[in-house]
């Protein structure tokens, strides 16, 4: 005959208990990975309803002051050397900051490059317009055709062009980034008389 074993109850006891432990471990794992799963889902979402909301800012020429500013209406070579101080405006209508790289402005006048202004990188914050002036200096070196400048000279109007492309971003949430490429494309018109910057226009 057997004997009884006298622990058997107990063992038992202890085989429930750990099996209760790691029931109840599996369910600590699991709701702990549908936590996360929610968490990154939450994020996900938020990301994919805000990248596609942001406005691209407006960066263009808003005025100018003049240094330098010696014009020649010779007949055989007429010429110019300027010093244009130009205030420039990145307006940002969205509601987080912008933060933009170091970028040049071209000028052109007739298509003909006649100077350069360097943009220092900075930001923009939300619902905000950063204005700053830089100064550019203006030159015909590069102008080909001299009865064209003689006639703008004789007008007493300057027709001129600036061009650049600012690259900046947008943070999201810390870990998420945002870019966007910001192309200028401004014409006005330098009234040599009054020495100031008329009809500008940027698109």
């Amino acid at each position: 005959m057997v004997p009884n074993n006298p622990y058997a109850h107990v063992n038992e006891d202890l085989s429930a208990v750990a099996n209760e432990a790691r029931r109840k471990t599996r369910r600590r794992c699991l709701l702990s990975v549908v936590i996360i799963a929610a968490f990154v889902a939450v994020i996900i979402l938020l990301f994919s309803l805000t990248t596609g909301r942001f406005r691209t800012p407006k960066f263009r020429v808003r005025s100018a002051t003049f240094g330098t500013f010696e014009v020649a209406n010779s007949t055989t070579n007429p010429s110019f050397d300027i010093v244009m101080n130009t205030e420039f405006g990145i307006r940002n209508k969205n509601f987080r900051r912008f933060r933009y790289r170091s970028t040049t402005v071209d000028f052109y006048y007739r298509d003909r490059k006649i100077g350069e202004g360097f943009v220092w990188n900075e930001k923009v914050n939300s619902r905000d317009t950063r204005k700053f002036t830089v100064p550019v200096m203006l030159s015909s070196t590069n102008v080909t055709s001299s009865s064209e400048l003689r006639n703008d000279l004789n007008s007493g109007v300057l027709p001129l062009r600036s061009r650049s492309r600012l690259t900046g971003k947008f943070k999201i949430l810390v870990v998420f980034r945002k870019y966007k490429h910001v192309n200028m494309d401004c014409s006005m018109d330098l009234v040599i008389a009054s020495r100031e910057l008329r009809i500008i226009s940027c698109r």
